[in-house]
């Protein structure tokens, strides 16, 4: 599967073109990470958006383990728009390689592709809607 369609799977990402996938794709970076390698740090600030291409990453909050993400699943998603802390470590299970965006990186071709943040409001707002019904019942 090539980048593109990795990234065409992710939800925030799901209205966009394939000329703006392409458009995210071509500032993104490939990075390997070894078996036990942390990937990112609880409480530091998110500067980037993490799509797993290959292997496994174990979430971890607080020294407990929450979870696994593997080959398709992402993380890091907010810190495109925000630098606010990670909420979780993401440590690497396996040797892992992960397609990582950079906020700054991002938000360059939002200033160059503006269709893609109007796409990204629409689905953010509609994943914000949904959460808020669900607390309201």
């Amino acid at each position: 599967m090539t980048h593109e369609e990795f990234l065409a799977r992710v939800p925030i990402f799901e209205k966009c073109t394939p000329a703006e996938i392409q458009s995210i794709v071509s500032v993104a970076q490939q990075h390997a990470f070894a078996a036990d390698q942390i990937i990112v740090t609880q409480g530091t600030p998110g500067q980037a958006f993490y799509l797993i291409l290959s292997g496994r990453v174990l979430i971890e909050r607080d020294g407990r383990a929450l979870g696994m993400f593997g080959t398709g699943d992402f993380f890091g998603e907010m810190s495109l728009l925000d630098n606010a802390p990670r909420s979780a470590t993401i440590r690497a299970v396996d040797d892992s390689v992960c397609l990582m965006l950079s906020s700054w990186d991002f938000k360059s071709v939002l200033e160059r592709t503006p269709s893609i943040a109007i796409k990204l409001l629409e689905v953010l707002s509609r994943r914000l809607r949904v959460a808020d019904e669900r607390l309201s019942q």
